[in-house]
């Protein structure tokens, strides 16, 4: 490494819409008041519920446990937003404090002049240059922190994002709403989108963020965000596939890792057959485990050739939901989902399609993304059922599980035993684990009219669970009027022919 690349680096990109270091406005700018009155607020609510804590009884019971634990995560969620404002505007002050040619704190020592310039010389750089500045705060910063200076360059990134893209966001985590990895996730997300575009992921998520999982947060968050992308997915997913590579790096005790970065429909293809291929085998005196296994296919069909037996296709192996009613709207900002990935371009899940030996439909509600409906042509029922659950639900409907829908199973919310019905409102995906929870360990499920689960762990902690397709719970509820996200699609002839509500004329294609 050059002396000038110990502080330029390109591998941490910033693309955050937000003003250029030393223009951006910090409580101060606005006079002692304004100061004093954002240090109440990120402070106040801090001493509030650390004395809450304080003056809690011990935990002499499982509930009493369970109550102490929520209220610790709410104050660390408060320390975070405060350390992120703190983070934010200290870094705003040494880049102001630099322009201003020297600091006013006493504190801070600086070398003669002299010596400083011939430094700066040698090591080809100027002080006043935004990479120093970044790079001499960051290593400050953690040593104040006791972190690596790798750890304090992520976090700064995402104080700089709560602070001045996401300000409600950090409004939230101040107050212990959300938790600091969907705040983390939310900034995250926010990278290339307009100012505007960040509000209203901020309006759609938070709502959604005081009571999901971290994990349901990030899967939707991520939607929104190849939703409002400025650059069409066809046009980054072409750019990032001729990035496509493989590498790898060792590992201690005689072991090595080997990467793959290509596109998710392949990577699918992959997993989806090594899968097929280990389910397949039934040796009783093999010892191996499941993951070795898999591995060990692996390595048979890269170094010795394909198993025999034959692999699986893609077109068996992977399942997209192409959304008709906004190819018909605007074909170049529609975004298909992939099943066990997320979106992918329109483009990537035609030829998938193309190849698909029988097609589903599948309709969803265009303003909350909601699955409400599946074709029913040729399934009978109870096929229809479980092709419902698998687009509604996308995964397990346990709190915070990514289990995919192919290794989760129908459960009736109400106990068949106890008279429940065998229908979109009273069944779910749970994997065989969370099964297991609700039914041998006290967990209660209860269905809303909106669709959503309320979910009681056995000590009365209590979240609910959206569906993994819904992506804006403001209009979520059916009974309620809904603003549309998308533009107004008319309801013509073409458009009841792409729902089959039309048949189409002899001889007519569609």
């Amino acid at each position: 490494m050059s002396k000038r690349e110990v502080f330029h680096s390109s591998d941490d990109p910033r693309r955050l819409h937000i003003g250029p270091p030393g223009q951006r406005t910090t409580p101060g700018d606005f006079g002692l008041w304004a100061a004093n009155l954002d240090q109440d607020n990120l402070f106040a609510q801090i001493a509030a519920t650390a004395r809450q804590l304080y003056d809690r009884l011990p935990a002499l019971t499982t509930s009493q446990g369970l109550g102490t634990l929520k209220i610790v995560s709410r104050l660390r969620s408060m320390l975070d937003a405060a350390e992120a404002a703190i983070l934010a505007d200290s870094y705003e002050h040494a880049v102001k404090e630099s322009s201003a040619q020297g600091s006013q704190d006493p504190l801070i020592q600086t070398p003669s002049d002299g010596l400083q310039e011939q430094s700066s010389q040698y090591y080809g750089i100027s002080p006043s240059e935004e990479a120093v500045i970044r790079s001499s705060f960051v290593a400050e910063a953690s040593m104040a922190l006791r972190a690596s200076e790798a750890n304090v360059r992520d976090r700064l990134f995402i104080a700089e994002g709560l602070r001045h893209l996401c300000p409600e966001t950090l409004e939230e985590l101040s107050r212990g709403e959300i938790t600091t990895r969907t705040a983390q996730e939310i900034v995250k997300q926010s990278q290339d989108l307009e100012p505007e575009d960040v509000r209203h992921m901020q309006q759609t998520l938070l709502p959604i963020a005081r009571t999901a999982s971290d994990a349901a947060v990030a899967h939707r968050a991520r939607k929104i965000h190849e939703r409002l992308h400025p650059r069409p997915i066809e046009e980054r997913h072409k750019k990032s596939a001729e990035d496509r590579k493989v590498t790898y790096w060792n590992e201690p005790n005689g072991m090595s890792v080997i990467q793959l970065y290509m596109p998710a429909e392949n990577t699918l293809s992959i997993i989806n057959t090594v899968n097929w291929h280990a389910s397949q085998h039934d040796d009783p005196e093999d010892e191996r485990t499941e993951q070795q296994r898999r591995l060990d296919i692996i390595c048979d069909a890269l170094i010795d050739g394909w198993p025999a037996g034959g692999g699986t296709p893609l077109k068996a192996r992977v399942a997209v939901t192409i959304p008709a009613l906004e190819m018909l709207a605007d074909p170049q900002r529609a975004l298909a989902d992939l099943e066990g990935y997320g979106p992918i371009p329109i483009g990537t899940a035609l030829r998938i399609a193309k190849d698909a030996p029988s097609f589903m439909k599948v309709l969803t509600d265009p303003w909350s993304g909601a699955v409400i409906d599946v074709g029913r042509e040729k399934y009978r029922p109870s096929k229809a059922l479980r092709d419902l659950l698998r687009s509604r639900d996308i995964c397990c409907r346990f709190p915070g599980c990514n289990r995919p829908a192919e290794t989760s199973e129908i459960d009736h919310i109400d106990a068949w035993a106890n008279g429940g019905h065998t229908s979109r409102t009273n069944t779910h995906l749970l994997c065989k684990r969370h099964q297991m929870f609700k039914h041998a360990l006290g967990w209660q499920a209860t269905y809303l009219a909106d669709g959503s689960v309320n979910w009681r762990s056995p000590h009365g902690v209590v979240c609910i669970e959206l569906p993994g397709s819904v992506t804006n719970v403001q209009n979520f509820d059916f009974e309620k009027e809904q603003t549309p996200m998308l533009p107004t699609v008319q309801l013509n002839d073409r458009v009841r022919k792409v729902l089959g509500w039309l048949e189409p004329v002899d001889g007519e294609t569609g």
